[in-house]
């Protein structure tokens, strides 16, 4: 009894020799981690408050983000919206300066046309889709954005002597832009299977191509690209008299600037200046209706200059008027030579998605007039909405012509576009083409115009 009162002793005595030793060398090591502890404890307060910081970060992004896509652009037109209907497909608005300017409401700044010349001596025949300002390109081939439009068109005349209806794809059109620091090459080549217009070199030709250089105030391009006049287009797909006589959507070669600057506030401006040293020969001019259609002749030296105040009201709101100006010769192998003036005062007022637009643009020509162009007047104006599923419009456009064949020519252009589902776009307009003149009036066109445009 003794001895094992006397080993229980020892086991008890071991064993607590064994838990001093324990507890001292676990509070030792304890000691020891206190500093990392407490490190850690920084580190992870800091990483709190890093988070913190970038979550404030983000959160102030996507505000400017809204308020971006909600403010008016020095076009007057919201972001979100493209130079009115799609003769191409929504995306970023185009201002009056057109895509370089950045500018198209869903829809693209696509700008469209009408049918292609028949037999008829009146028959008309539409523009080709101006450049869109795609945010971002779905399509992306060694750093190029790659986009373009399919036009299938139909064709329904009606009480128009010798038109007949047709179906057919009225356009492709093909877009490349690739931008390297403040390098940027854009190109729009387009083809059909037939011209569409008679003096066009062939079935395939470059509506735009040019190299942009882009500094603080605006990009200057070298190339060819489209003169600044007045509004840049109207965004209907059938066209208006400025386009059949060569002053919309004409692309010529040279040099040009353009930008847009905020001046103050809720001020800010639009301009351009441009030098073309010869014309692309590719408009969208009725043949007979401008030199481009008259074998040896060409316009050399043409200037133009554009300037145009923007106020924002409100981030919902703006004005925008401008001032125009070009002048250039037109030279003819067989003579004679013109020197032509264009002057243009144009507005465009937005609320929200409504756009109400006008121009007056006078022309004239100096010299011995034989061929157009002649000394004129033109007038457009029009309304649409440019927002949501359903964007209806309605364009008018007009040409008071003096001179050695003087008359007034008149459209009266309803129409709608519908976006039926990612890409896929539906157009109908209503055309009504008049000729006024001593001593009977003349029926151009009258038709119905129904486009399925698809937008890659």
């Amino acid at each position: 009894m003794i001895t094992s009162t006397a080993s229980v002793r020892k086991v008890v005595f071991v064993s607590a020799l064994v838990w001093l030793f324990s507890t001292r060398t676990a509070g030792a090591q304890e000691a020891n981690q206190v500093p990392e502890i407490e490190q850690l404890k920084r580190h992870v307060a800091e990483q709190d408050e890093r988070i913190a910081q970038l979550e404030k970060q983000v959160q102030s992004l996507i505000a400017a983000t809204k308020l971006s896509a909600a403010r008016p652009n020095a076009a007057g037109e919201s972001t979100a919206q493209v130079s009115g209907a799609p003769s191409s497909p929504p995306s970023t608005q185009t201002s009056s300066l057109g895509k370089s300017s950045s500018a198209s409401s869903p829809n693209v700044t696509s700008t469209a046309g009408a049918q292609t010349e028949t037999s008829s001596a009146n028959s008309t025949s539409g523009a080709a889709p101006a450049r869109s300002t795609q945010a971002e390109s779905k399509i992306k081939v060694g750093g190029i954005d790659v986009d373009g439009d399919v036009y299938l068109y139909q064709y329904v005349p009606f009480g128009v002597p010798g038109s007949q209806p047709k179906f057919e794809l009225y356009a492709f059109s093909l877009k490349l832009d690739s931008q390297k620091g403040p390098w940027e090459f854009y190109t729009d080549y387009r083809f059909r299977t037939t011209k569409l217009r008679s003096f066009f070199p062939g079935n395939t030709w470059l509506q735009e191509g040019y190299v942009g250089y882009r500094t603080r105030y605006g990009e200057i391009q070298a190339g060819s690209f489209y003169r600044h006049v007045g509004l840049v287009w109207d965004d209907s797909f059938f066209g208006n008299i400025q386009y059949f006589d060569g002053l919309k959507l004409d692309p010529e070669f040279g040099v040009g600037f353009e930008g847009t600057h905020k001046i103050s506030g809720r001020l800010g401006a639009e301009y351009s200046a441009q030098y073309f040293s010869t014309d692309a020969r590719v408009n969208g001019s009725l043949p007979g209706r401008d030199f481009v259609s008259e074998p040896g002749a060409r316009i050399k030296n043409d200037g133009t200059f554009r300037f145009a105040p923007v106020w924002h009201f409100n981030d919902n709101t703006s004005l925008t008027v401008g001032g125009s100006y070009a002048r250039g010769t037109i030279q003819r192998d067989g003579g004679p030579n013109n020197t032509r003036w264009q002057y243009a005062t144009d507005a465009t007022f937005q609320w929200k998605g409504l756009l109400a637009y006008g121009e007056v643009l006078t022309q004239k020509v100096d010299g011995l007039v034989i061929e157009p162009p002649q000394d004129a007047t033109y007038t457009l104006f029009g309304a649409r909405w440019a927002r949501g599923r359903f964007q209806p419009r309605f364009n008018y456009s007009a040409g008071n012509y003096h001179g050695f064949h003087p008359r007034r020519e008149y459209i009266l252009q309803p129409g709608i576009t519908i976006n039926m589902y990612d890409g896929f776009y539906f157009i109908y307009e209503f055309d009504y083409w008049k000729q006024t003149s001593i001593p009977k009036p003349l029926l151009l066109d009258k038709s119905l115009n129904f486009v399925l445009l698809y937008h890659f």
